[in-house]
């Protein structure tokens, strides 16, 4: 079994490619720091991200709102791709389940687009933990709220999946921001 603690992801830039390394589980943990990499990884003018999954053993709903996100955040700015090699059987079918296979290019474990195999070939570029602070309640909610709305902004087949999922996350930061909790 994983242990939850080491889940993390792994990163780097080169040139206009960011590496991310997904390591455990690709989860709401871990989800508020792929999106600021992410993010500021575009706004450094990346438009390829990509990311090994061979070391992820699973992936929740907020972890891929926030990859659909990005893809929509590199669309936004005139293109781009998100590529995801060495994806497993469960890992690619959770793609699928959620439409994140329309706007990621998924390659199976054994598959790699030729521009990927000689950074990803003999076990990938040098990569560090994205330094960051401690997630704050707040923050997290706010990740996971917004990453669940871009699910549903993917594919409103999504809706029905993440109502109450929307309806809670909402009362939640609500509740978090009326108490001015210091989180």
């Amino acid at each position: 079994m994983v242990d939850p603690a080491a889940d993390r992801i792994l990163v780097t830039i080169q040139g206009t490619t960011a590496y991310i390394r997904v390591v455990g589980r690709g989860s709401f943990k871990i989800s508020t720091s792929l999106k600021e990499f992410g993010r500021a990884a575009i706004e450094q003018g990346c438009r390829y991200l990509a990311l090994d999954m061979a070391d992820c053993v699973g992936m929740d709903s907020t972890f891929m709102g926030v990859l659909a996100g990005l893809a929509m955040d590199l669309k936004r700015r005139g293109g781009g791709r998100i590529v995801m090699v060495n994806l497993s059987i469960r890992t690619r079918g959770l793609l699928g389940t959620l439409g994140l296979d329309q706007v990621i290019e998924p390659h199976m474990t054994g598959s790699m687009p030729d521009d990927l195999k000689a950074a990803f070939g003999g076990g990938g570029p040098a990569m560090a933990p994205v330094a960051g602070e401690e997630e704050s309640q707040r923050s997290t909610a706010e990740t996971m709220l917004e990453a669940h709305e871009n699910l549903v902004a993917l594919s409103p087949e999504n809706l029905p999946k993440f109502k109450d999922v929307l309806t809670f996350l909402r009362e939640d930061l609500k509740n978090l921001n009326s108490n001015n909790k210091p989180v």
